[in-house]
């Protein structure tokens, strides 16, 4: 009998992948600020220009390719400027219409967790993708809202949920790979199995590293547990061009040849530095917990 297959695999892969002691000897890891999507992110290399913070980033990808990065029936999400205005106000607190957003509790084990009667959706991926800078990046302009970030991969032992208003709660979990926590199949493989209000679990690769053993790991269990999930590649600000086409068409290649039909065609691609491809992840959330409208969908 087959053993079905879990994070817990990703133990022995730990000095394999980014994050780890060996990987780490030659890297320079930095920690995320908060900064404000008004603001340019001016802390990036190259300031980000206004009009581009509403742009795909896969558009600026597709004149270096010959052929579409993805198919007509592929590319099913895009917003129009209005959309991406509307999906972006969720994730501001406005008082006059009771709209706040707060840290709302940590847990360790999904045993324990009331259900806030709200969709919710997750965060998940190897240690030092980025998750909680990219939370910490869609909360930006949410002074109030602390979202921890750390230079230390695996620094999130806990679910941490976010709630947003009486919309949707934002769930940041433990990374897996390097330093993942022992408590980690009680917590996170069984929030993402039993969660009944759970509508996306999103799963961070790093744009620079692209796919790792552990990445590939971690999208099997996700096709073998049957968990919609959708793919967002991070740290774009990081990669060449050269080095993010590449890594973006390995795991385009890698969904092609998937047994399942769990994971959502098109991947976002965001920087949380320069703020790139955070406008269209923040409304395609809004958009999957059923907060706006979006035509042609």
């Amino acid at each position: 009998m087959k053993t079905p297959l879990t994070f817990c695999h990703l133990h022995h892969l730990r000095n394999q992948i980014p994050g780890s002691v060996m990987y780490m000897r030659n890297q320079t890891l930095k920690s995320s600020t908060r900064r404000s999507l008004q603001s340019g992110f001016k802390h990036a290399k190259n300031v980000v220009k206004k009009q581009d913070l509403f742009r795909n980033p896969l558009s600026k990808l597709q004149p270096y390719l010959q052929i579409p990065i993805l198919s007509e029936e592929d590319e099913i999400f895009s917003p129009t400027q209005t959309e991406l205005e509307k999906g972006r106000c969720l994730f501001r607190s406005d008082l006059k219409t009771k709209h706040e957003i707060k840290f709302h509790t940590a847990v360790v084990r999904a045993t324990t967790l009331e259900d806030f009667q709200m969709p919710e959706v997750a965060f998940l991926g190897r240690s030092n993708v980025g998750k909680s800078s990219l939370i910490q990046a869609m909360f930006s302009e949410v002074p109030n809202v602390e979202v921890r970030v750390s230079r230390k991969p695996g620094h999130t032992k806990t679910l941490n949920f976010f709630q947003v208003g009486k919309s949707f709660s934002l769930v940041d979990m433990p990374g897996y790979g390097f330093n993942m926590p022992e408590h980690f199949q009680e917590s996170v493989e069984k929030y993402l199995q039993t969660r009944r209000r759970l509508c996306r679990t999103f799963i961070l690769i790093d744009g620079q590293v692209g796919l790792t053993k552990a990445d590939e790991v971690g999208l099997k269990m996700m096709e073998e547990f049957k968990i919609p999930y959708v793919v967002v590649m991070t740290k774009i600000d990081k990669a060449g061009r050269h080095t993010l086409v590449s890594n973006l068409l390995s795991f385009l290649e890698v969904r092609k040849n998937s047994t399942g039909h769990c994971c959502f065609p098109q991947p976002f691609l965001v920087s949380s530095k320069s703020g790139e491809g955070l406008a269209i992840l923040q409304t395609f959330i809004a958009y999957i917990t059923g907060c706006i409208h979006v035509e042609g969908l």
